[in-house]
């Protein structure tokens, strides 16, 4: 069980968008030959299949998932809205990531594995329950926090979610649950341009950080330390859930804030802690953004490093 398990499929590479896109394959691309570069002997590459539509229904309605297999194109790409896409591939892509994301947390309860992380794409954290946006077409962690409580009976589920953008569609999913736990820190007057602080949901289980442009490391971790590490030790969460996006590091063109690659190794060493505590252990994390090739790679490779630690 000590291992860590790294779920991903070819499907991701196949989920294609219009030239000059920034959720484009070569995210994905990039990670892969970083992982490959590094050597890495107790991850294990593990596959999966994709989502039902039981699964899919516990973070959407039939209308909507519906809806959008009506959409499906069968050659070109056609525009859902500004900046989403779908291609003939996209929704078996997106359907794999939320099967992906069912299956790590059933080998990490089952204990094959003691944490997993997803490498999927298209992301997941913007998609609201009738409504994709933001490159996303599922709330993966939305579904995967109504799967952890309505199958496996793991009522008390926390999720923390580090990309730059707030994660609008698990806030929307996840607003009138009120045994789990939403945490997004986040840059403020971004895109989705939700995420304020008395955003709460039905009973004061969101907590959201907005920051300004240009929050450096101290900041981010001083926040990681007095105020999301101290929330989720409170509600002592029985199973932890990351949406990992690495868009708020310094050199990545798509926010201002000034986070470096050793703070998304801090906080997870600090997610890490909690999950000991409270989680046995039991943490999977999903990519969610990160649009810095380079930058993107190394800190998503550093992040996996950290859980298998």
């Amino acid at each position: 069980m000590k291992n860590t398990a790294l779920y991903y499929s070819n499907i991701f590479l196949e989920h294609i968008v219009p030239n000059g896109h920034p959720e484009n394959n070569n995210r994905i691309k990039f990670i892969i030959n970083k992982i490959k570069g590094s050597n890495f002997r107790n991850l294990k590459f593990r596959i999966s299949k994709p989502a039902n539509h039981n699964i899919l229904k516990l973070g959407h309605s039939d209308h909507y998932i519906k809806w959008l297999d009506e959409l499906k194109p069968e050659e070109e790409i056609i525009k859902i809205d500004q900046d989403t896409f779908m291609s003939p591939k996209s929704l078996e892509a997106a359907k794999m990531g939320v099967g992906c994301l069912i299956d790590a947390i059933d080998s990490v309860l089952e204990k094959k594995f003691k944490n997993a992380f997803c490498l999927i794409r298209p992301p997941g954290h913007h998609a609201e329950r009738e409504k994709a946006m933001g490159f996303c077409f599922f709330s993966t962690i939305g579904i995967g926090t109504k799967y952890l409580k309505k199958i496996k009976k793991i009522y008390k589920t926390a999720v923390v979610d580090f990309d730059v953008h707030h994660g609008n569609g698990t806030q929307d999913v996840l607003w009138d649950n009120p045994d789990c736990l939403f945490i997004s820190i986040h840059q403020n007057n971004l895109f989705p341009f939700t995420g304020e602080k008395n955003e709460t949901g039905v009973n004061n289980n969101i907590l959201n950080i907005p920051v300004n442009a240009n929050s450096n490391s101290n900041e981010f971790r001083n926040i990681v330390d007095n105020i999301i590490i101290p929330r989720l030790i409170n509600f002592a969460p029985e199973f932890l859930l990351i949406s990992a996006g690495f868009d708020g590091h310094k050199d990545d063109q798509i926010s201002q804030t000034q986070w470096e690659e050793s703070d998304f190794i801090y906080i997870t060493k600090k997610l890490k802690s909690v999950a000991n505590q409270f989680c046995e252990d039991r943490i999977v994390s999903c990519l969610e953004g990160g649009y810095h090739l380079e930058k993107l790679s190394t800190c998503c490779v550093s992040h996996i490093k950290t859980l298998m630690e």
